[in-house]
């Protein structure tokens, strides 16, 4: 062993290259109608209270807490880098968790199982999108919890 005791994704995996998704990414918060009026607005507009949450109020309206330039910055590197060969090394137990309709590809994680059986584990979440952790916290703090108690 490495020094790992335990490796869990969220909505995250080893997929390969993603040129596009920079520049999904912008047009996703360029789409954001900033400043939103009230939270209420912002849970229309995203579709549940999660994202409103995360929200500041400024003198003008309600904005995100997070920096666009700094959540484009954070996905460049996925959108340029395969990470299977990195995921073939790996020898912890791993849990990889999934939102029922979140953004993880199925074919995905069966290959991340396929290369890594008996350390990889996955679990799907019900009633959760990509944003697992805001859509069902409790549910996940279980999920965790639960794989913690077994390695």
């Amino acid at each position: 062993m490495t020094g790992e005791a335990a490796l869990i994704l969220i909505e995250a995996g080893p997929a390969g290259e993603n040129p596009a998704l920079p520049s999904e990414t912008v047009a996703w918060l360029d789409s954001w109608p900033t400043p939103f009026k009230s939270p209420a607005a912002a849970a229309d507009f995203f579709g549940h209270e999660a994202w409103a949450r995360g929200l500041e109020e400024r003198a003008d309206g309600w904005y995100p807490r997070v920096d666009r330039d700094t959540m484009v910055s954070a996905v460049a590197e996925l959108a340029t880098h395969s990470y299977w060969f990195d995921w073939g090394r790996i020898r912890c137990p791993t849990l990889v968790v999934r939102g029922v309709d979140g953004t993880m590809p199925e074919p995905e994680v069966t290959e991340m199982q396929s290369c890594r059986p008996g350390t990889t584990a996955v679990q799907v979440i019900p009633d959760a999108s990509h944003d697992v952790h805001l859509d069902r916290p409790t549910h996940l703090h279980a999920t965790v919890t639960a794989f913690l108690k077994h390695i």
